[in-house]
């Protein structure tokens, strides 16, 4: 494959990359370069991540990288995820290593957890390093990585550890490239800006966009609008049976020839078009019967106009969901053991 080939893989879907100029230079070094993304296991996942951190982290296998799914359970603990229990956050982890297997990340893909080094003296040195090297503004400036607002540190001091335990997740794994949504960036760039004064390699910084929930608002705020657990109405879990993806999306916000922050289109953008290539909608016909979009802008320009309804358009997409996830349906009825662990801890 070529460099261009590579390139065009790793920014497939992407908002960001910093920089392109530093990723193809990565990418015409030759060798295998370290990838990862960063995950609290923090309850049943979402579409937005399984889908669009599956497909990336599949993308960067294919494009030569060696990537690492880390699941990152003591940022979870510091960021009071399921309630703080440690060994909860970790039945979670391994239900996500499940979802991922289900949604077809390829085997080389390596499982980390932050428990298998948080022990070394070496590791806690640079998450020390990172800190006599930012302000305390500046790491309150990134707790928006984790969920919360700067002031929330006043209160519990373990919140301003988070950011500079992510950056020295960075240097640790020996990364070159940090991928993240969007709601990571903060964190990926305060490694650059702390890399250089500590003598540490710069690593590029690559970007997907975020998934909104249900309910709208992604226009206004993609960050805090974003697909969300703690919001059930609001977002699509991956073991939702077929009659919940329905209800769910039925009830969605999508107004009537709106393409711009409507968030049952941006499913279709950033998950169905990219995995199936196609959205077919099925209508009576005395509505003009079933059409087939092979494209994203040709649903957008028919929706547009208004010859697709909301409600076809919400039931298409829903049925393209349940088509693709069928199989991770399948494959947590063979292997259902960490997912009831988890509803247990969940006490669910």
């Amino acid at each position: 494959m070529s460099v261009d080939d590579r390139l065009d893989l790793v920014l497939r879907g992407a908002e960001e990359v910093v920089t392109r100029d530093e990723l193809r230079a990565l990418l015409s070094k030759g060798g295998r370069p370290r990838a990862y993304v960063g995950l609290e296991p923090s309850g049943l996942m979402h579409i937005g991540t399984g889908f669009i951190v599956a497909s990336k982290v599949t993308d960067l296998v294919r494009a030569g990288f060696h990537t690492i799914l880390f699941l990152a359970d003591w940022h979870a603990y510091i960021n009071d995820k399921l309630g703080g229990d440690l060994k909860a956050i970790q039945a979670c982890g391994e239900y996500f290593k499940d979802g991922f297997r289900a949604l077809g990340v390829p085997n080389e893909v390596e499982f980390l957890y932050a428990n298998e080094f948080v022990s070394r003296p070496s590791y806690w040195q640079k998450v020390l390093q990172v800190s006599k090297a930012s302000s305390v503004s500046r790491i309150k400036r990134a707790l928006t990585i984790m969920g919360r607002k700067e002031e929330e540190a006043d209160l519990d001091a373990s919140k301003l550890v988070y950011p500079a335990m992510q950056v020295a997740d960075i240097s640790w794994m020996d990364l070159d490239l940090a991928y993240g949504g969007m709601d990571q960036r903060h964190a990926h760039m305060l490694y650059r800006d702390v890399a250089p004064k500590l003598g540490w390699k710069q690593v590029v910084a690559l970007h997907t966009p975020l998934l909104p929930g249900l309910e709208g608002g992604g226009r206004m705020d993609p960050v805090a609008s974003k697909m969300a657990k703690s919001k059930p109405d609001a977002s699509v879990l991956i073991n939702d049976p077929p009659a919940e993806v329905r209800r769910k999306v039925s009830k969605a916000y999508c107004p009537a020839k709106e393409t711009e922050g409507n968030p049952v289109l941006d499913i279709a953008r950033m998950i169905l078009f990219p995995r199936r290539g196609e959205l077919r909608v099925e209508r009576d016909p005395k509505y003009g019967g079933d059409v087939v979009f092979t494209s994203f802008g040709e649903l957008a320009g028919a929706y547009a106009r208004g010859e697709l309804h909301p409600q076809d358009l919400k039931a298409g997409v829903a049925e393209g969901l349940n088509h693709e996830l069928d199989p991770v349906r399948a494959y947590f009825d063979a292997y259902p053991a960490n997912l009831e662990a988890l509803r247990k801890a969940l006490g669910r």
